[in-house]
């Protein structure tokens, strides 16, 4: 499963096509798909990011547009994702990792054919879905999460909405992260 990382784009902004470039900084690049990738700094600890990226189970409490997000002790997830109308819903099955790249915690995420067997027809489902976050330290006590997914969408998503719909997922994404920090750390 660590072989997903040499398989993913290289996480700097580099050679990305940038979507938006405000708090939340958005990209994408082609390779074998189109991948996308959101990143902030945030005044928080790792310790404090940490157990809201890995506890996938409240994902559907947190984010937005997820309707159902269940990982068993497996570290295998299935995770639903509601779509505006008349688009069809998405859902994808995909293994987690935690892994120590450097000063950073990555905790990647991947498919493979044998998650994709019990296709549910009343979603399209993501059979190539993987990607990644990435916490890394700053030097002045922030830390730049990214969130790096494979951009494909496949089924009856048009091709012209396609950076609509990565820019909305990626403010989603972070934006909800960011304020369920500040929620907690206000508590």
């Amino acid at each position: 499963f660590s072989l997903i990382l040499p398989q993913m784009p290289n996480n700097k902004f580099d050679d990305w096509e940038l979507l938006q470039s405000q708090e939340i900084v958005i990209g994408y690049t082609q390779r074998d798909f189109p991948w996308c990738k959101a990143s902030i700094k945030l005044p928080y600890s790792i310790d404090q990011i940490l157990p809201i990226i890995e506890n996938v189970n409240d994902y559907h409490k947190i984010l937005d547009s997820v309707s159902y997000s269940k990982k068993d002790d497996n570290d295998i997830a299935h995770i639903i994702i509601n779509y505006p109308f008349p688009f069809s819903d998405r859902d994808y099955i995909v293994h987690f990792e935690k892994i120590i790249d450097n000063n950073d915690i990555v905790y990647a995420f991947s498919t493979n054919e044998h998650l994709n067997v019990n296709i549910n027809s009343n979603y399209v489902r993501l059979i190539n879905a993987k990607g990644e976050w990435r916490l890394s330290p700053l030097q002045n006590g922030l830390i730049e999460v990214s969130y790096m997914w494979n951009g494909e969408l496949r089924g009856d998503f048009p091709n012209w909405s396609l950076s609509k719909a990565w820019m909305r997922h990626g403010n989603e994404v972070l934006g909800n992260l960011r304020d369920e920090l500040k929620d907690e750390n206000e508590k």
